[in-house]
């Protein structure tokens, strides 16, 4: 085998990696999303229990990158492309990290309240998961206008988040739930508009691959 081909498929098998730990992640934040819908505590130790499947992929990718700079000195676009695959799984890994913080939250202290989502909440759950989701798509084809085209929806999300944000701080006091609990559903609220923001740094590490650029799009 040529040594550029080996090299051209190291670089594949990478992207391959990154794009396996993407859908882990995304199932990650789906199975945490259905757990709170249905108020489902076993599938939320699962989630738990399977996080340490994602930070083991995270490492692997991480490490297997770190092999190919320190073994091929690739410059140019394969440089970016490697550097933006540790970036990106930097980001992948924090948000299966999200999907376990809700996760917990649901499961929450020895004889806590059911954790009931209201609607609203619910929906701005459906439209993280949609952005990261588009977010892996455009990754996948490392598609640099579907990539910018996530900025718009991303600012749908803060608008959502910042109605419903007041929504759930004015009824912590009046909530069957309990201040307690009724918090919880307050940090969940932020937890998803993070997914949304973690998503979005992949479309700039997307943009940065492609271009060279360094933008934000936050």
């Amino acid at each position: 085998m040529r040594p550029r081909q080996h090299y051209d498929d190291s670089l594949a098998a990478l992207h391959h990696q990154l794009t396996e730990l993407g859908a882990l992640a995304a199932n990650a934040v789906a199975r945490s999303l259905n757990a709170l819908a249905n108020q489902d505590t076993a599938l939320a130790h699962q989630i738990i229990a399977d996080d340490t499947l994602i930070d083991a992929a995270e490492r692997e990718l991480q490490s297997n990158a770190v092999a190919l700079i320190a073994t091929q000195q690739p410059v140019a676009r394969d440089l970016r492309s490697i550097i933006a695959a540790i970036g990106v799984g930097a980001e992948l890994e924090r948000i299966a990290d999200y999907a376990k913080s809700i996760a917990k939250i649901i499961v929450g202290p020895e004889g806590a309240a059911p954790l009931e989502a209201p609607t609203d909440l619910l929906q701005l759950g459906v439209a993280a998961r949609a952005i990261l989701d588009h977010a892996l798509a455009a990754l996948a084809a490392m598609d640099e206008a579907a990539a910018q085209a996530l900025i718009s929806e991303e600012e749908q999300i803060d608008r959502r988040y910042r109605l419903v944000k007041p929504q759930l701080a004015a009824a912590l006091a009046e909530s069957p739930l309990g201040p307690a609990r009724a918090a919880d559903l307050l940090f969940i609220a932020y937890t998803l508009e993070r997914i949304a923001d973690r998503a979005t740094n992949i479309a700039e590490r997307i943009i940065y691959h492609a271009s060279g650029e360094t933008v934000k799009l936050n």
